[in-house]
């Protein structure tokens, strides 16, 4: 399976949140592994190993980092980060957005067309930070 992976992954995201806790409840009920927590600093885990630093915005820990950006299209609820689910189906994403909304999650509704063969559809997080799920169309290859 090693031989299938992709060489690299994205190792780190930076995002600078208002509150640290609630952030970092929110994204670890999206599915994500929170692993860790420091002053000033939350770290959530990715499929593939990339960390969601979630750092304390307005702190001196902060001020040296810039925001990464990996969102697509801004008009996307002001998207700043597009995750991909490991479904390739509509249906797959419906099944994903459903337990958001059993969670207690408020997800828009998934789009009508698909956007490259992919599915979506948009949240904001505790900071109003955009962030879009998209259908995977990877074929049969890990993610």
């Amino acid at each position: 399976m090693e031989d299938s992976l992709p060489a690299a992954a994205l190792g780190h995201f930076v995002m600078k949140v208002l509150n640290i806790e609630a952030s970092r409840q929110f994204y670890a009920g999206l599915g994500l592994r929170a692993l860790d927590t420091f002053p000033g600093l939350a770290i959530v885990e990715l499929r593939g190993g990339t960390h969601l630093l979630l750092f304390q915005k307005d702190d001196d820990q902060s001020s040296t980092l810039q925001n990464s950006h990996v969102g697509q299209r801004p008009e996307f609820g002001s998207e700043k980060l597009d995750l991909m689910i490991a479904g390739h189906t509509k249906a797959d994403l419906e099944l994903y957005r459903t337990g958001l909304i059993d969670k207690g999650y408020s997800p828009s509704v998934i789009a009508e067309r698909a956007l490259y063969g992919h599915r979506y559809f948009t949240i904001q997080d505790p900071d109003g930070n955009g962030v879009s799920f998209y259908t995977s169309h990877c074929g049969d290859k890990p993610v």
